[in-house]
């Protein structure tokens, strides 16, 4: 019995490292597996919210595949479960590749879509790097370009005006950095910038006293009055629109 036990450790342990190799390598050993298996097998997998073996699945077929049918629902299920996986880089990658492939598909705008909402959230805080917010306002514009009136058109437009609005917190972020180096000149055209950029989100009151402390820091006290003016008569005390 004690010399069983020896040669069955060896054996679990082995079978233990191939269980462990990885779905994708031994798909890519599977032979007779056609298409429509593998695409199934790749649906299925999302379905049971197994999204790294969808993923294998759906990569396997368009590597075996490239010219199916079946590859532009594959490459949307790729990328759709390597996003729902939380791989975000390669998420992005292969919502582009499905975007740059299949220009006319019917599901340009759902990529559209989950793209902008993989992006918002890759998005870093005010005051750092914003290109993926950039990034994210681009792909709900080309979302709403394709359905203007779909039943998601008003959910995009509030979400794209959230990220302008990070965009203005943002800005503000820097000019308050500026005025905080005394550097008023540039604290001003920075707000001056972001008041005609950004008038119609919450943190537009917020750009509008900045820009005002910045001229009034620089003696440009008439220009600041008609700024603090204009502040009170949009927006009450506490940064809420009047109307």
């Amino acid at each position: 019995m004690p010399k069983a036990r020896r040669t069955l450790g060896p054996r679990v342990a082995l079978l233990l490292l191939l269980l462990s190799a990885g779905c994708s390598e031994k798909l890519s050993r599977q032979t007779g597996l056609t298409d429509a298996d593998l695409f199934a097998r790749g649906q299925k997998q999302a379905e049971q919210k197994k999204y790294r073996a969808a993923s294998e699945a759906f990569q396997v077929l368009l590597e075996r595949f490239p010219s199916s049918p079946l590859a532009a629902r594959a490459q949307f299920g790729l990328a759709s479960s390597r996003m729902a996986n939380k791989d975000e880089i390669e998420a992005e990658v292969a919502f582009d590749d499905f975007l740059r492939l299949y220009p006319a598909d019917p599901k340009i705008p759902d990529a559209l879509f989950l793209k902008g909402a993989l992006l918002s959230r890759q998005a870093l805080p005010p005051g750092r790097d914003q290109g993926k917010t950039l990034e994210a306002i681009k792909a709900y514009a080309l979302f709403l370009e394709r359905e203007p009136g779909s039943p998601r058109a008003q959910e995009v437009s509030g979400k794209i005006r959230a990220l302008r609005n990070r965009l203005a917190l943002h800005e503000a972020t820097v000019a308050n950095h500026f005025l905080s180096r005394k550097r008023y000149d540039s604290a001003e055209a920075r707000a001056r910038r972001a008041v005609a950029a950004y008038p119609d989100v919450p943190a537009a009151p917020t750009l509008l006293s900045l820009l005002a402390q910045a001229l009034e820091k620089q003696g440009k006290r008439d220009e600041a009055e008609t700024f603090r003016k204009t502040l009170a008569e949009k927006y009450t005390k506490n940064g809420g629109k009047r109307r």
